[in-house]
């Protein structure tokens, strides 16, 4: 399959995701408002990519006990993809066409780090949201329950991350074309009750844009 069929596949399902359907549901009016304490959470754009930034020191270990391994860190960042494109050293074609055409294995891509965010992301797009406690819990839940766990209850460490202190885990739910890494940050954002649509999604372009609506930019993605 030549480069111009490939992008003439891309152009179509594009046309099909624009069709309204359904996005899931929001469980509720989570997001703080102003007499309400924040719990604030970042989402990063890294140009194919978003993650979601969350502070450690609000976690609950019983919610989320995996973050425990990276209990020493200010932050977690966490994302969600493809196996293959996510770990591979060259990313070809035809990695591209398997995991948007084929359902393919997905990851969790975990990252702990300290200082600001806008410090350790200085090149990436960066959006600020605040949560309600019960909005930042139901995130945090929903991340947890993306691990994949062994019988004993375990989550399967796959190999050190793309950058810094980082780790790869392997995830429940396949990954494919429009079930992005995107559409995954989207609705992690869904579930804690932002007004995003996730079919709306597919490129970080999309989850910023829709996030820059209810959030505030910390910073623009360097050209």
């Amino acid at each position: 399959m030549n480069i111009f069929r490939f992008c003439k596949i891309l152009f179509v399902l594009s046309i099909l995701l624009s069709i309204p359907g359904c996005a899931a549901k929001v469980s509720g009016p989570y997001q703080a408002s102003k007499t309400m304490t924040a719990k604030t959470i970042f989402v990063t754009s890294h140009g194919w990519h978003t993650g979601i930034v969350i502070p450690v020191q609000h976690i609950s270990k019983k919610i989320w006990p995996e973050s425990q391994e990276f209990k020493n860190f200010d932050y977690i960042e966490v994302g969600w993809g493809d196996e293959g494109f996510y770990r591979a050293k060259k990313v070809t074609a035809r990695i591209t066409l398997k995991a948007i055409l084929w359902p393919t294995k997905s990851v969790l891509h975990v990252v702990g780090f300290n200082g600001p965010v806008e410090a350790y992301f200085s090149e990436s797009g960066i959006v600020a949201i605040n949560l309600s406690e019960k909005g930042f819990n139901e995130l945090c839940g929903y991340i947890s329950e993306v691990y994949y766990k062994d019988q004993t209850g375990k989550q399967l460490f796959l190999g050190k991350g793309l950058y810094g202190k980082s780790r790869f885990y392997r995830a429940n739910g396949k990954y494919y074309f429009p079930k992005t890494c995107n559409v995954w940050t989207a609705k992690v954002l869904r579930v804690a009750g932002c007004p995003i649509k996730p079919v709306f999604a597919q490129r970080a372009a999309n989850v910023l844009s829709q996030t820059k609506k209810f959030g505030v930019v910390v910073q623009e993605a360097k050209k």
